[in-house]
């Protein structure tokens, strides 16, 4: 029954490497080439255009003379748009004369409002005339991402053959689904397209002269027999121009939002600029609402437990996507107990997709609800909003999800009576693994074989007793004291029995999981995020804290997800030794919680120099798990997403966490807890940082060992700070 499961978890892509990709991305639209600018030949690899889930290009290369170009220079930083700079091979001209290497520029730029605009300047530095072709040719195949990454098999519709019409090629796939996927490029001049695939310009290079070209690379789908106007984008109707200058000025905010926060370390500022442009980039809209995808290629979707962490990471530097992630997620909380979505009533979605796969219903992910931990994360979500915010009419807005969602805990999250949150897969093609670490071999015992279900996952306790004190605290602000009084109980119980059952004495640390068989008594790092939650013994965190930071788990680079010294042990194992930002930011926070200031700015100082090390200052999804005295660099993950919006949101947090931040919207109070500024910072300086929409301007200064805060001007906010 579950069997089928497994090539869902293992996947990526067919592809085995990306690590040097152009990403661009706005709205739904995403595209991925290589560092050339190309699509490469081929269904073999996950470079293309993207929209809902489809690739709607497979291919695109351009050839001068019949000869690749080479690239001298590339850059995706305007994220909504890309600049290639190309030069020639050596090649016999038309009329037979000899051009030299490096005497033509092909400049490739693109942008992507509501569409990809490409326009290709062609410079001739020869001093004569050069005669050449320029051969630009296309490819659609339509294949869902499922199918890219070798999850499910090719489509099944009709794809029709190209049609060429004057200066337009268009692409068209008839889903299965009842969908019409088109792919439409407009030349401005027309070239000559023979086969529908290749289109070709004769050229007659002048010498010192440029010469243009422009494309147009529109993208739909919609039902079949649907009117056009009725799937138009929120930009239709504007003129290029106009969507450009709407795109500009929503960087230009999150620019603003960045400028609010300075450093005297230019390094730290740009990774922190990269850190919320990558965030702004992965703005993805549903019904509306806005949020973040969680990451470009595989997973440039809707997933619960990836917004609501990425939302949570980017208070307090930006709310709204909180707001609209929380009211998106409600949207679709599951309301029926499902088998194939492995969902239950109050449950929070894991993923969503809306390709032609999930249409077919040939996956689950419609949505899909495997996920043990989403749901406690999403009322986490909601008090850390109200947290900053004050805006208890959110609390009130979402009373029903609030209740329905703390139900499925009280009566779903334990379907094996293990007296602990747990999963039980049903789906035969869901995931075999519910936490974050959802890969079939995450979760391990130290004699190697894998959890059995159920699995009682350590870091999902810590969730559930942290949305349960949470929510304690708002219910008995509305005067519900009964229910606060029931909350806190709960959440009593559950730490006490996490102390009690996870703890492994021998090894002076918490146990992975606990399954059907018993313990899972590997040394990863799951339960080093109950730190965050606050559901660790504290005079078991010293013992904790030391542990992690022996040679097995601590990279230089970062914590590894699992410790080098157990049987499932490979630094490019997806869960299973690589080091993820995201989980080291949580780590981070939770250190704080516990006092330990100077060993969370030491993963902070891990992430900043990693980052530093990045194209663009952009730390992926993960890396590899590799000892820093071996290596001088982080070893990529070969397929690792980027940007991925946790990785994005890490530096952020990580920060936040070192100034201590502590809002009380409720009571327009600001605490900071023991405000510490790593070694490589002397001084920081915010400005209007808001809580509860009361702004406040603080300035950090580092003197030896000591961190000062200073408050300067006039505020209405009350700030504690406990050095």
């Amino acid at each position: 029954m579950r069997e089928a499961a497994l090539e869902y978890e293992e996947s990526h892509a067919v592809t085995d490497d990306i690590t040097d990709a152009l990403v661009i991305r706005e709205g739904n639209i995403t595209l991925v080439t290589e560092k050339n600018g190309n699509i490469p030949e081929g269904e073999e690899h996950g470079y293309g255009l993207y929209h809902r889930d489809c690739r709607f290009l497979s291919g695109y290369t351009s050839r001068l003379n019949d000869r690749l170009l080479l690239d001298i220079l590339s850059s995706d930083e305007r994220d909504y748009g890309s600049t290639v700079v190309m030069t020639n091979r050596a090649f016999t001209d038309d009329r037979g004369r000899p051009v030299k290497k490096n005497t033509i520029t092909v400049l490739r730029d693109r942008i992507i409002p509501g569409m990809v605009r490409e326009t290709i300047s062609i410079t001739n530095h020869n001093q004569f005339v050069v005669h050449a072709s320029l051969t630009l040719k296309f490819e659609a195949d339509f294949n869902d991402i499922f199918t890219i990454r070798g999850i499910t098999g090719k489509q099944s519709g009709r794809l029709e053959k190209p049609a060429f019409n004057g200066n337009t090629l268009v692409f068209t796939y008839h889903g299965k689904d009842g969908r019409t996927r088109t792919t439409t490029i407009q030349f401005d001049p027309a070239p000559r397209c023979t086969d529908g695939h290749n289109c070709t310009y004769q050229l007659q290079l002048q010498p010192s002269r440029t010469y243009k070209l422009e494309l147009h690379i529109h993208v739909e789908e919609k039902e079949e027999g649907t009117p056009k106007e009725s799937h138009l984008s929120p930009m239709s109707g504007l003129t290029i121009e106009e969507r450009l200058e709407r795109i500009r000025a929503s960087y230009a905010y999150t620019m603003e939002c960045c400028g609010k926060f300075g450093t005297d370390n230019l390094i730290f500022n740009r990774i922190f600029l990269r850190s919320l442009a990558d965030l702004r980039l992965l703005n993805m809209s549903s019904h509306g609402h806005i949020f973040h995808s969680a990451g470009v290629p595989w997973y440039d979707a809707l997933f619960g437990r990836d917004s609501i962490i990425s939302a949570i990471q980017s208070m307090p530097y930006e709310f709204s996507k909180a707001k609209s992630t929380l009211r998106l997620l409600a949207r679709y909380q599951s309301r029926t107990y499902d088998d194939w979505k492995d969902a239950e009533p109050g449950k929070i979605l894991h993923e969503l997709r809306v390709g032609e796969k999930a249409n077919l219903n040939e996956i689950p992910m419609i949505p899909y609800y495997g996920s043990v931990d989403s749901t406690p994360l999403f009322l986490i979500l909601l008090a850390e909003y109200i947290g900053w915010t004050g805006e208890a009419g959110l609390f009130h807005e979402l009373f029903e999800h609030v209740t329905a969602a703390m139900e499925w805990m009280d009566n779903y999250a334990d379907p094996g009576d293990m007296g602990f949150a747990s999963y039980i897969p049903r789906s035969p093609k869901g995931l075999s693994n519910h936490g974050w670490k959802d890969s079939k071999e995450a979760i391990s015992r130290s004699d190697g074989t894998l959890a059995r279900p159920p699995v009682a996952l350590s870091e999902v306790q810590g969730y559930f007793y942290m949305a349960k004190v949470y929510m304690a605290i708002l219910f008995e602000r509305l005067g519900e004291r009964e229910i606060a009084r029931r909350l806190i109980h709960d959440a009593h119980e559950i730490k006490r029995k996490f102390n009690q059952h996870f703890w492994m004495s021998e090894k002076g640390f918490y146990a992975q999981a606990i399954d059907k068989d018993g313990l899972c008594d590997v040394i990863s790092s799951n339960p080093l995020q109950c730190l965050w939650t606050g559901i660790v013994d504290s005079s078991r965190a010293e013992d904790m804290v030391k542990r992690m930071f022996e040679p097995d788990m601590f990279t230089g680079w970062g914590i590894r997800t699992l410790s080098s010294r157990e049987k499932r042990y490979s630094p490019l194992g997806y869960h299973t030794g690589t080091v993820w930002p995201f989980d080291n930011s949580i780590i981070a926070l939770g250190l704080c919680r516990y006092g330990f200031k100077e060993e969370a700015n030491r993963l902070l100082t891990c992430m900043y120099e990693a980052a530093s090390q990045y194209p663009r200052y952009r730390l992926p999804e993960l890396f590899g798990g590799y000892d820093r005295e071996h290596y001088s660099v982080p070893t990529r993950y070969p397929v690792a997403c980027s940007p991925q919006a946790w990785s994005a949101g890490t530096i952020p947090y990580m920060l936040s966490a070192a100034l201590g931040f502590i809002p009380n919207a409720l009571d327009q109070r600001l605490t900071l807890i023991k405000p510490t500024l790593p070694a490589w910072v002397e001084a920081l300086k915010i400005k209007d940082l808001t809580v509860g929409g009361i702004p406040v301007s603080l300035e950090f200064k580092r003197i030896g060992t000591d961190t000062m805060v200073n408050v300067p001007g006039e505020t209405d906010l009350d700030v504690v700070v406990h050095y």
